[in-house]
């Protein structure tokens, strides 16, 4: 669900463009890229959150950020409404709810990631991490999917006078029953298991060392993660260097490529089965 309401954005870029960006291509793309400026924070923050209150506060928290930025560009107003201050909050209002889903996008890679990993058993841990990319790629189909179709059902010029708005408020259904599901997660036995041993280790050094005690623990974290960064680095360069060349693929080339191909005259039909096969072929790598 957070995938398809983070990539719908991207294939309804052209109706976006004309009324929230005055027909600048450069600007709504640039509205997009909002959201991975807001993507390292997120990760941050949501990550803190996870690791101070649990795993499925974490993921509740960022299933609903996602939810409220997508139906929420669908309800926005535009400067097709032929009122300039209107256009203007509306505008605003575009690039705080793509930051918002920027934010619960990083949070949720984080934190499924990370959950899914203390979960999984040992022996299917690389199947259950591979179903982070096949369920990112089904999220993208469907919201290709689910542009497709209202463009099909309701026509060009009904799209791009209010049709648009619709596969952002579709969302709000699959959502809702997201957020029920999640509510309903049960916290990983690991992370429990270490916040028990942390109340221990905090009441003991308490006792006995004092406040002493608990400041030697806060260098020790400290020093631990400077070693991980000092002996790991380049290993961590090239993990983020194969996540950026994914994301070129994935945003560059399967999302903005749509939109290129709309503009060059691409049928609706062609474009649809391009995704298809394109989404099917990540699905199997």
């Amino acid at each position: 669900v957070e995938w398809y309401e983070f990539a719908v954005y991207g294939y309804l870029a052209v109706y976006l463009e004309k009324h929230f960006f005055r027909g600048s291509s450069i600007g709504v793309w640039l509205g997009f890229g909002v959201t991975f400026l807001a993507r390292p924070l997120g990760g941050i923050v949501l990550g803190c959150i996870g690791d101070r209150f649990g795993r499925s506060v974490a993921m509740n928290i960022s299933i609903v950020g996602m939810l409220v930025g997508t139906c929420g560009q669908g309800l926005l107003p535009t400067y097709s409404s032929g009122n300039e201050t209107l256009g203007h909050i509306g505008l605003v209002m575009l690039v705080v709810l793509r930051f918002v889903q920027g934010l619960s996008t990083a949070g949720e890679i984080v934190t499924i990631a990370t959950y899914l990993t203390e979960v999984t058993a040992h022996h299917m841990l690389c199947r259950g991490i591979a179903l982070i990319s096949i369920t990112v790629n089904i999220g993208f189909l469907l919201a290709k999917f689910t542009a497709y179709a209202v463009d099909m059902a309701l026509g060009e010029e009904v799209v791009m006078a209010w049709g648009w708005r619709l596969p952002f408020i579709f969302a709000l259904l699959p959502g809702l029953v997201s957020v029920w599901g999640r509510r309903r997660v049960p916290e990983s036995g690991m992370f429990l298991e270490q916040q028990q041993e942390e109340r221990a280790s905090t009441s003991d050094e308490s006792n006995e060392l004092g406040i002493a005690g608990r400041q030697v623990k806060r260098q020790s974290a400290t020093a631990q993660v400077k070693a991980v960064v000092g002996s790991h680095w380049v290993n961590m360069i090239i993990g983020a260097g194969s996540v950026a060349s994914i994301a070129i693929v994935q945003y560059g080339v399967l999302v903005w490529g749509q939109s290129f191909v709309k503009h060059a005259g691409m049928t609706a039909n062609e474009r649809m089965l391009v995704d298809l096969f394109t989404r099917i072929v990540m699905i199997a790598l």
